[in-house]
């Protein structure tokens, strides 16, 4: 999963991505990341980190309050998005939903 800057954000999500805001010191983030990676790789979905410590502002904006907090984009949009960790199968069915078929 790529680390990506507050600039990076901005640019990527005018397709079909998936953006985790984490932290290093976070456990439940470090355990979502590699299963979230796998099911956005799975479905053909680019998968983003963005660190909440190094990029502050964008958190507030995108209005983040605990993590991990994920965000599905498609064509700009918002089509999903939750907090907290999720096992595999669930990610799927989020998957599912944000984009309303698995890709």
């Amino acid at each position: 999963m790529e680390v990506i800057s507050e600039s990076d954000f901005k640019n990527k999500r005018t397709g079909t991505a998936v953006f985790q805001f984490s932290a290093n010191w976070c456990g439940p983030c470090k355990v979502l990341s590699p299963i979230l990676e796998d099911v956005a790789k799975e479905n053909s979905i680019e998968c983003y980190k963005i660190d909440i410590s190094t990029n502050p502002s964008i958190a507030r904006e995108m209005g983040v309050q605990s993590i991990p907090a994920v965000f599905f984009y498609k064509d700009g949009e918002i089509t999903e998005k939750f907090v907290g960790s999720r096992n595999k199968d669930q990610l799927q069915e989020i998957v599912t939903k944000a984009y309303g078929k698995v890709l």
